[in-house]
């Protein structure tokens, strides 16, 4: 019989936990403490490993046939409209045992709309077969630890989700929109509606609400399926990084809106590497930019800050540009990171509508 207080302890030691191998060791803890001496079980799917079902195990046997094939193809493949057969689950259960005499048992918690969380679970043959009290507790553990994997998957797809935020927004923090595989937008800034507003309706824009929610024009949606062909083809390295990957952009688009402004924006595709593969994003970008300089003499450095709107940072930024300084020697000289650097950089030509900083220089010089 468990120790029930030592088992409420562990079930709250595993809802603490925020990392999927903590939370293994935890489990294996909380069904030792119900008496398994060997035990495998299928998680609900999971943001981590590309909203596929995890399989973690101790004290029983490699993987066998179906065991492999749930892991190359997903455990819906062994099942019928991702319901599988009492027999599949036994079959499945035969292949974990450590030995053919060791009494299981398998135990579903959960519906099959749901994402059951299933459990096998052995004895030792001298123990003899489960009793009702052993079983009943089994499936009472069982449903809080379904409880506890949910909210650790849902955190892990939130955290992921706040850190590319906060990527996206450092490396373009104008207009900023992402999308999942089926272009669900995952989130989106003002910004990047108010651009797409103007996009549509030009000048009229500002006299018109701006909607909840981005409704792409037709050609940013026929970038959006480019790049997702494009992802759809590519060849990665195999690698165990997790981190997000940019492979873009792949698409520019631009549209004139006066004679002294542009809206541009871009469609790069990103990727996080997960255990079963790539986790496919989409990353829309966009931007208000001038595309003519004010006419005159060559822009003193007060002027080029007010022209551009740079920032103090920024001003100090373009003058070492416009005397010719890479980006190496501006790090140097600011005593500032070369990441930070490129960043300014990059908002620097932005603002003055060209690509490169050669092209900075000319625009300037030449107004």
């Amino acid at each position: 019989m468990a120790n029930w207080r030592q088992l409420t302890d562990s079930l709250v030691e595993l809802c603490l936990h925020r990392t999927l191998r903590g939370f293994e060791q935890a489990l294996g803890r909380i069904w030792s403490q119900l008496g398994a001496d060997a035990w495998g079980v299928f998680l609900p799917p999971s943001f981590q490993a590309g909203d596929r079902r995890l399989f973690v195990g101790q004290a029983v046997r490699p993987a066998g046939p179906l065991l492999t094939q749930a892991a190359r193809q997903g455990i819906e493949s062994l099942g019928t409209g991702g319901t599988l057969a009492p027999q599949v689950l036994e079959a499945i259960a035969g292949e974990l045992a450590p030995g053919p005499d060791w009494p299981r048992r398998v135990i579903q918690i959960g519906d099959a709309q749901s994402a059951p969380l299933i459990l096998f679970i052995f004895h030792r043959p001298e123990r003899g077969p489960f009793t009702p009290a052993e079983i009943e507790g089994l499936g009472w553990a069982g449903t809080h630890v379904r409880k506890a994997f949910v909210v650790l998957a849902e955190q892990q797809e939130q955290e992921f989700m706040v850190g590319l935020f906060r990527l996206i927004t450092n490396l373009h923090p104008e207009g900023i929109c992402v999308l999942d595989s089926q272009q669900r937008t995952l989130f989106e800034n003002r910004n990047f509606r108010e651009h797409l507003m103007l996009w549509e309706h030009g000048a009229k824009a500002l006299s018109l609400n701006l909607p909840r929610s981005t409704s792409l024009p037709a050609v940013w949606q026929k970038a959006c399926q480019d790049a997702f062909h494009t992802l759809r083809d590519l060849k990665l390295p195999a690698s165990g990084s997790r981190l997000v990957v940019s492979q873009g952009p792949v698409v520019n688009l631009n549209k004139p809106l006066s004679d002294e402004q542009q809206v541009g924006g871009a469609v790069p595709y990103l990727a996080m590497r997960s255990t079963l593969g790539l986790r496919p994003y989409l990353l829309l970008t966009s931007s208000l930019t001038r595309t003519k300089p004010t006419p005159g003499n060559t822009l003193t450095p007060a002027a080029l800050a007010e022209h551009f709107e740079f920032s103090r940072r920024e001003l100090q930024m373009a003058e070492l540009i416009l005397k010719g300084h890479s980006a190496d020697e501006i790090g140097t000289r600011l005593k500032i990171a070369l990441p930070t650097v490129k960043t300014h950089i990059r908002n620097i030509l932005r603002k003055a509508g060209v690509k490169t900083r050669l092209q900075f220089i000319g625009l300037v010089r030449s107004a």
